[in-house]
């Protein structure tokens, strides 16, 4: 029971304090980042589990001439847009000093895209079509995982980092279990479910980009810069082990082995695959 409290205070370790790479305040802020792409992350595969699972009767709702050779389609825009994207999301946040504008741009998409997806009942032609935006466009923000990966790396000590990365993946799990979860509940409202503010169509199709944009919305906010700052802290942790070689000696690579970096693409690539097999 200890164990929440603990990990929602923040509290900088003594062994962290010793090694004098940040104050309190900045680990503190460190972690508060960290944990917003923990959000991030959760809020990704919260909202691909929640919106596929209603994909198909709502592109018959949409367009009742529709068959079933339009739903690949579907399915594969936001990994088509991560594919398309990422490298040069990637390349440009590079070149940046914070990952704050790539990530904006990326949940401005997200919530961009699913207020549409939720509004398509009131859009009277080509509704299939722009289904298959407010897919391209919400699965922009599949970039982010390329991103905030990178800033966990940056973002942690070494000793920090497996556990870190673990997190993530946790993150991940848990916003598939919720969509999961919370789909089953939004059915209960039905195709016609209920009008909020005199034009907000709420059913059990709209809610899912409803919800999706709000809590995109919300941890958009929390992108701010008086909330996420960015602490490159493994700079610190590389400078120091490295002191008395000099800075310019720092950035000096290793020879990549990319044997074990290859066997680690495929393996992940195979598991994604068979993930979206089974979710087809």
């Amino acid at each position: 029971m200890e164990l929440l409290p603990k990990w929602m205070a923040l509290e900088q370790p003594e062994s962290d304090r010793a090694l004098g790479l940040e104050s309190p305040v900045q680990y503190r802020e460190r972690w508060i980042s960290i944990r917003i792409f923990y959000l991030i992350g959760f809020l990704l595969y919260f909202a691909f589990n929640l919106v596929i699972t209603g994909l198909w009767p709502y592109l018959k709702i949409l367009d009742p001439d529709a068959d079933k050779t339009f739903l690949p389609y579907l399915f594969a825009m936001p990994s088509i847009m991560q594919l398309a994207f990422s490298p040069i999301f990637g390349w440009w946040n590079n070149r940046l000093p914070s990952a704050r504008v790539p990530i904006v741009i990326a949940l401005v998409a997200f919530v961009v895209g699913h207020v549409v997806y939720a509004v398509l009942e009131d859009i009277p032609i080509y509704r299939k079509e722009i289904l298959l935006l407010s897919r391209a466009v919400a699965g922009l923000a599949t970039i982010t995982s390329t991103i905030y990966r990178a800033y966990i790396s940056s973002a942690t000590t070494v000793a920090e980092r497996t556990q870190t990365v673990s997190h993530i993946n946790l993150a991940h799990t848990l916003g598939l279990l919720a969509g999961s979860a919370l789909q089953p509940v939004l059915a209960q409202l039905g195709t016609d479910g209920i009008v909020l503010l005199g034009f907000i169509r709420f059913n059990m199709f709209t809610s899912m980009g409803w919800i999706s944009a709000a809590l995109g919305f919300i941890i958009l906010m929390l992108m701010m810069p008086c909330i996420f700052k960015d602490h490159h802290i493994a700079v610190k942790e590389i400078a120091m082990q490295n002191s008395d070689a000099g800075m310019d000696k720092v950035w000096i690579p290793d020879r990549v082995r990319s044997h074990p970096i290859a066997l680690t693409l495929v393996a992940f690539a195979l598991v994604m695959f068979a993930f979206k097999a089974e979710q087809s």
